[in-house]
Order: C-alpha cells, then sequence, then structure tokens
C-alpha cells in the first residue's frame, strides 16, 4: 500500500518537474529475475528506475540510511534493504540471491555511491548474474535532475548468462563481464 502510494506521487513528481523521456523500458523482462545496474548521479536515482518500471523492485541502500529514524522502516517498506558498504555482507549477498532465485527483479548501482561519471564500478553485479543466471538489464540516466528540465533513462538490451552457464566463477570472469556492463552502460549515459 505505501509503495503504490508513493510510486504514484512520485510518478507525478517525475512527470511534472523532470519531464522524463524514456527509451528501452520493452528490455526490462516482463517476469523471472533480472538485475538492472545504472549509473548513479543522485539520490532521486532509485525512485526515478522504479517509478517507471512495471513490476515492483527492490534495491540495495547504503545500511547507515536504515539508521535515520523513520526513514530506515520507510525504506523498508518500499522495497530496499541494508548493504554494509565497507567489507562482504554475507546478510546482504543471501536476501540478494534469495530474490533473484524467487524470480524478482533488483536494482543496483554497481558505484555504490553517486558520480558524475561511470566508473568504479564493483563486480558484485556481476556475481549475482552468474550465479543465479538472472540477465543485467544496463541502464544510463541522463541530466540534472533541475525542475522542469529533460530527464532521459536510456535501458539497454539484456546482458544474459547463458555464455557462462557451468564456468567456474573467478576474478576474470567477473572482471570480462563488468568490463561489458561498464560498455554498455556508459554508452547509455552519452547525450
Amino acid at each position: 500500500m505505501l509503495y503504490s502510494i508513493t510510486r504514484t506521487l512520485a510518478w507525478i513528481v517525475s512527470k511534472i518537474l523532470f519531464r522524463f523521456k524514456l527509451t528501452g523500458l520493452e528490455n526490462i523482462p516482463k517476469k523471472g529475475a533480472f538485475i538492472l545496474c545504472a549509473n548513479h548521479i543522485s539520490w532521486f536515482d532509485a525512485v526515478a528506475l522504479a517509478v517507471f518500471l512495471k513490476r515492483r523492485p527492490r534495491f540495495m541502500a547504503k545500511k547507515e540510511l536504515f539508521k535515520v529514524p523513520l526513514f530506515g522502516w520507510y525504506l523498508n517498506s518500499l522495497g530496499a534493504y541494508p548493504i554494509k558498504r565497507s567489507a562482504a555482507d554475507m546478510t546482504a549477498f543471501r536476501t540478494t540471491m534469495n530474490i533473484l532465485n524467487d524470480g524478482g527483479g533488483l536494482i543496483i548501482f554497481s558505484q555504490g555511491t553517486r558520480m558524475k561519471e561511470f566508473e568504479n564500478a564493483k563486480g558484485g553485479v556481476a556475481l549475482f548474474a552468474l550465479k543465479s543466471g538472472a540477465p543485467i538489464i544496463p541502464a544510463g540516466i541522463i541530466g540534472n535532475y533541475r525542475f522542469f528540465s529533460r530527464m532521459k533513462i536510456r535501458f539497454g538490451e539484456p546482458i544474459l548468462m547463458d555464455e557462462y552457464k557451468g564456468k567456474k566463477v573467478k576474478t576474470e570472469l567477473i572482471d570480462e563481464i563488468m568490463n561489458n556492463v561498464v560498455f554498455q552502460v556508459s554508452s547509455l549515459c552519452k547525450a
């Protein structure tokens, strides 16, 4: 209920204040697991992505946000779950794998923090995709979130894990997939 109310209000704000233009929305699977990996330029990115998806996604948020009174409860009710960014977080890993194994959609900002350029992407996206078989959907967010400015979200074609099935998960394989993800997301971010 709270998610539906928030989504409706955010959709209105997104349409009126930011004039979003979307392309490639058909690349989001109608069913089954997926990992949406996008650049991260603003705190509003997760909202903007979730508003336009036909399915309710889940997303990671830094653990510190869940310590803020009421805000942590609110994030949790929207489908967010905490992750420790400073070290390997097995609880967040298990939560992520459960979501994907149950056929859910997930939004991950693999940079781990907001940045102007899509760089320093961490390998978690590739690891989760390899372990679950979920496709990675690259996405590029373009704009500055100034009121009444034009914003663009471009969803790229899925990066499928079929060719990696049965391969041992090694650093080299994760790097190979992440190089492709970085290339795809960076390409989608070009104006």
